[in-house]
């Protein structure tokens, strides 16, 4: 070994003997001690500001010691000696001290790695221990609290870390609260009268409680350290279901009071003039291809697609989604009651509604974003409580005790009375808060609600106004019909067992609005409703049997409330979004698809029936020949009596009744005169229906590159999932419909098959493969599409490598020409270019075909309890 050392011209150094009692718990305990010890002897010396810096970085190493020393024994064998002696000798109190004077952020790091080294070891018991806990908080109020030391965020983190197991320690282990938490408040004896502001506001006792002020400071706040703070402030709020004390404490504290004023305070950092046009950078193609405007008139509304509103609206929407986590693990009727109280006054009353109260059209905006942020609001809400708070109080419903009403007080106590004296005293503080001095000066919902700002908007002739209205009406349709029933729908209640429609009925709605569907364009029908089909049956299936397997649909068949409700003729609401649909041609794409969107939703809901609006009514049917009056068949002769009958019925209710023009469904009436508009379009058009198909092709192409949106971003898009732009599914090979699978949403065109038969040689000549990018403003130039009415010869195939051709300017001023509807009257007029029309008449049709698709499904999946079989 020696040669081979000298050869290398190294020397030969012994291997060292390992360390002896490595694992022996006294040798551990000696090494534990000495640690301890240095760090008393540095903590008793006198300061000296000259050299504190070198003694703070010691004290760091040591802490970082004392630690290690701690994992070692953790994972080594009992007895564990170095946390008894850290128990006995309480040296929390010793390293705290050291960090709260040190002000160090390094020492601080360290010292808090260290007590959560002591409470993750399990031993000792260290979270039940008054002197530990007293040591814990005062370092974490002194340094976190103050502001004086700053921190850096694995510090912050490593402390919310540390905070959050305590919380989980209180949940599994009640009985160590009053360790943690002790009240020195007598709210039946020191709780301010309901006279004066304060009452209102709550008792801060910090003291009592400083580990959940500690949490509820930063529950806004992102990353792991909101997520520590807000699940750690949940299970104290659970825990108020086990203690009494803390139940009233928090009952008369201020923390409902800062839960909701920091909503309020979220919610107010929203722009009060919003802007959801689409940039150019991000313009869906639907929109693309049409008259759509990028430009915002008021140059101080904020974007929705720009990074602050996004980061806004997701703070706020975080902290409304840890309300909901608040109410739900709340085991305490007086806390959760107070909560829900601080959030009506503080919140709606305050603020929410005042926001809606001063809204307006007119300044390009405002009406714009308390819509948006209303419809925002209630798609991301599920807690029944809420959403019974904000809508019974918007929409100005007074508490009635219908089946509705019944269902939801299951889950809600709202009706209940506070059982303890200071509940009842706190609710009266409110009470008192948002009483006005003069009555007269009171608005309320009863005046101005909900139903009137959405009817305002309806009517506005800012575009992005009435979308916003209608996703806003769309929502509460969708999520929350219940409350959607007389208020912003009229409707009326009608017994189960009164007339309805007939299967005869059903037949001739059929074949008219599929006759409808074909006069806008023939092509692709089949495809397109395959999909559709799917889509509306999934919608109404959920409905009829909400949340029930197979084997309890049946049991729960008759239960389920269907075909309850009729809407009014003259609903004003639905008149609303006829005289919308009239306009169709002209209105802008997002509007129409949203407006269609409403109308599918209204037509899908089970508990209303299609009479009037969307099919025949059934109490005034008329028919051309009365029942019987046909010859009679020769085996009538031979069939027993109660077979007569049944037969005579099943003819009577397979009769087809008259479609008579005055008493034909409003929705069809407009329909019906839009497909005649079209065909006037056709004759100065004369390759319309090309036109139409080469709309068709290039909206499904151009969406094959297209990026899906977040269909959570309500907020920060205003097109919810419904309006993203057309993606659709892959074209079929052959022609079999059940084949096709739906990857279609509400409002978008599908894809149709265009590759079969003789009507290939049409779309060569009327597509081109891609789209143009559009200009800004109206004056964007369409995606080239051939306009030639002569039948086109299928062209060769054009090299990737060679340029495209150039547009032929008869191309666009073919496609900006305007169109014309509505007359002969100067101010009923409206135009549009014939590029925006095209595409309006491909979501035209979309529309049509998912008509014709609910009344298909509806009576498919309801059956008898949809359409009368017999008479």
């Amino acid at each position: 070994m020696d040669f081979w050392s000298r050869l290398i011209g190294g020397s030969y150094a012994p291997r060292k003997a390992p360390a002896q009692h490595v694992h022996d718990p006294r040798a551990r305990l000696a090494r534990f001690k000495k640690a301890y010890a240095a760090v008393q002897q540095l903590c008793n010396r006198p300061r000296n500001l000259a050299k504190e810096a070198i003694t703070l970085d010691e004290l760091k190493k040591l802490f970082d010691r004392l630690s290690q020393l701690i994992r070692e024994e953790t994972r080594a064998p009992a007895p564990h000696l170095c946390l008894q002696y850290a128990a006995s000798n309480q040296i929390y109190v010793t390293v705290t001290r050291a960090a709260i004077v040190g002000h160090h952020e390094g020492l601080i790091h360290s010292t808090i790695t260290l007590l959560a080294t002591l409470v993750d070891s399990e031993e000792e018991d260290f979270l039940s221990s008054q002197p530990f806990a007293k040591s814990l908080m005062r370092l974490v109020t002194r340094v976190v609290d103050t502001g004086n030391v700053l921190l850096e965020l694995d510090t912050e983190t490593a402390i919310l870390e540390l905070l959050f197991t305590v919380a989980a320690k209180i949940r599994l282990q009640p009985d160590i609260l009053p360790v943690w938490f002790a009240s020195s408040a007598k709210p039946d004896l020191d709780y301010p009268t309901v006279k004066e502001k304060k009452g209102f506001v709550g008792i801060s006792q910090k003291d009592d409680f400083p580990l959940c002020y500690l949490l509820i400071d930063r529950v806004h706040h992102d990353g792991r350290i909101g997520d520590f703070a807000r699940t750690g402030l949940l299970y104290i709020f659970e825990a108020t279901g086990r203690s009494s004390d803390l139940e009233e404490w928090v009952v008369s504290s201020d923390l409902p009071t800062l839960m909701a004023s920091g909503l309020g305070a979220l919610y107010s950092q929203l722009s009060r003039e919003l802007s959801i046009l689409h940039p150019d950078a991000t313009l869906p193609a639907v929109l693309a291809m049409s008259d759509y405007s990028t430009t915002h008139p008021r140059a101080t509304a904020e974007s929705a697609f720009s990074d602050r509103h996004k980061a806004h609206i997701a703070t706020f929407l975080s902290y409304l989604a840890f309300w909901q986590d608040v109410l739900d693990h709340c085991r305490s009727a007086d806390v959760k009651q107070t909560l829900l109280d601080h959030f009506q006054i503080l919140f709606l009353q305050q603020l929410l509604y005042p926001s809606i109260l001063q809204s307006s059209d007119t300044d390009a905006g405002s009406s714009v974003a308390v819509l948006t942020y209303v419809t925002t609001i209630l798609a991301a809400l599920d807690y029944p409580d809420l959403i019974h708070n904000i809508l019974a109080y918007l929409l100005a419903i007074r508490d009635a005790p219908t089946p509705a009403d019944m269902e939801l007080s299951r889950e809600r106590r709202s009706s209940e009375p506070p059982r303890s004296p200071t509940a009842v005293k706190r609710r009266q503080s409110l009470m008192l808060l948002a009483a006005t001095k003069d009555p007269d000066d009171a608005v309320e919902p009863t005046l101005f609600n909900l139903v009137d700002l959405i009817s305002n908007s309806l009517s506005s002739n800012n575009d992005s106004t009435v979308y916003a209205a209608l996703s806003l009406a769309s929502t509460i349709i969708n999520r929350h019909k219940k409350y959607a029933f007389g208020t912003l729908l009229k409707a009326h209640q009608v017994s189960v067992h009164e007339t309805l429609r007939s299967a005869g009925d059903h037949e001739v709605e059929l074949e008219r609005y599929t006759d409808l569907a074909v006069s806008l364009h023939e092509l692709g029908i089949d495809e397109a409703y395959a999909g559709l089909a799917e889509d509306v049956r999934n919608t109404v299936e959920t409905q009829a049997f909400p949340g029930q397997s197979a084997a309890d649909q049946k049991a729960a068949h008759a239960h389920q409330p269907v075909n309850v409700k009729i809407l009014h003729k003259e609903d004003a609401f639905m008149r609303l979004l006829a005289a919308l649909l009239r306009s169709f041609f002209t209105n802008s794409i997002d509007v129409n698809l949203a407006l269609t969107q409403v109308l599918i939703s209204i037509a899908s809901c089970v508990e209303i029936r299609l009479d009037i609006w969307f099919a025949l009514e059934a109490a005034h049917y008329a028919f051309d020949h009365g029942p019987g009056s046909g010859a009679k068949k020769s085996w009538l002769a031979y069939t027993e009596e109660d077979e007569v009958a049944a037969l005579t019925a099943l003819e009577q209710a397979t009769r087809r009744p008259v479609w008579s023009e005055d008493r034909a469904p409003i929705v069809h009436n407009v329909l019906e005169s839009l497909a005649t508009e079209l065909a006037t379009v056709r004759e100065s058009v004369p390759n319309l229906d090309q036109l139409i198909s080469g709309r068709k092709n290039m909206l499904q192409a151009a969406s094959l590159d297209a990026s899906v949106p977040d269909p959570h971003s309500l907020s920060g898009s205003p097109m919810p999932t419904h309006l993203e732009p057309l993606v659709p599914r892959p074209q079929q090979t052959g022609h079999s419909r059940g084949s096709s699978t739906s990857s279609a949403r509400r409002g978008r065109p599908k894809a149709t098959d265009v590759s079969s038969g003789d009507q290939s040689a049409d779309h060569s000549s009327a597509v081109s493969p891609a789209g143009e990018r559009p200009a800004e403003g109206n004056n964007r130039a369409p995606a080239t599409e051939s306009v030639s009415s002569h039948p086109a010869t299928p062209q060769p195939a054009r090299s990737i490598f060679q340029p495209p051709p150039p547009e032929t300017p008869s191309t666009t001023d073919v496609l900006m020409q305007k169109i014309t509807f509505g007359g002969e009257d100067a101010e009923a007029q409206r135009s549009a270019s014939l590029n925006h029309v095209l595409t309006n008449v491909v979501v035209l049709q979309e529309f049509v075909l998912e008509l014709v698709a609910v009344l298909q499904v509806r009576a498919a999946v309801l059956g008898e309890r949809e359409l009368r079989f017999a008479a």
